[in-house]
């Protein structure tokens, strides 16, 4: 699927991140299993959002930003540009090196890609985490139908769901926030 944002799209992002940055994204990032060594991926990093916050906390560890749209990585860019502990990964085609990374987050990412294209998106993922790492993501509430795809690919890709909440996210609505552990 390749998907590049309007330039009200970004506005509007940048917009919500200036002013709900830290009940957003921040309160997100501080429950991600990070203490400062992990080599960690942002999958759809979009502008950097949450990526802002993981990179401050990777004091000795790295981040890569993954997205499909040159516009979002070019922002991206722009958002991190003050940290030398990223990297930015733009392309169509998600291929990671298996075993690489302890940390992979998604931030209302998963439901906008359609199932196909999660069948072959998850299993790439899984195999990306090594053993014992963390697979998280936040996704909106009202998509029971896709979350529940998204459960049972993330399940059938050999990771066991370690923790689940239900998150009043500002101006986003209730979201799911899952954590599952590469066994």
């Amino acid at each position: 699927m390749k998907y590049e944002p309007s330039l009200l799209e970004i506005v509007l992002t940048k917009l919500v991140f200036v002013l709900y940055g830290r009940s957003v994204y921040k309160i997100f990032s501080n429950r991600l299993p990070i203490n400062g060594t992990e080599s960690v991926l942002d999958f759809g990093s979009g502008m950097g959002t949450v990526g802002f916050y993981v990179a401050q906390k990777l004091k000795k560890g790295h981040l890569t930003c993954f997205d499909v749209s040159k516009r979002w990585m070019s922002v991206c860019r722009k958002t991190l540009r003050k940290y030398r502990n990223v990297s930015f990964l733009q392309s169509d085609f998600l291929a990671l090196i298996n075993d690489s990374f302890d940390v992979i987050f998604c931030h209302f990412v998963l439901h906008d890609i359609p199932k196909s294209e999660l069948e072959n998106i998850i299993p790439v993922l899984a195999s990306s985490l090594k053993l014992g790492a963390s697979f998280v993501f936040r996704e909106p509430i009202k998509e029971t139908i896709k979350l529940f795809e998204i459960k049972s690919l993330i399940e059938k890709n050999g990771l066991s769901l370690k923790e689940s909440r239900i998150t009043d996210v500002p101006l986003m609505g209730n979201a799911l926030e899952s954590v599952y552990i590469k066994k």
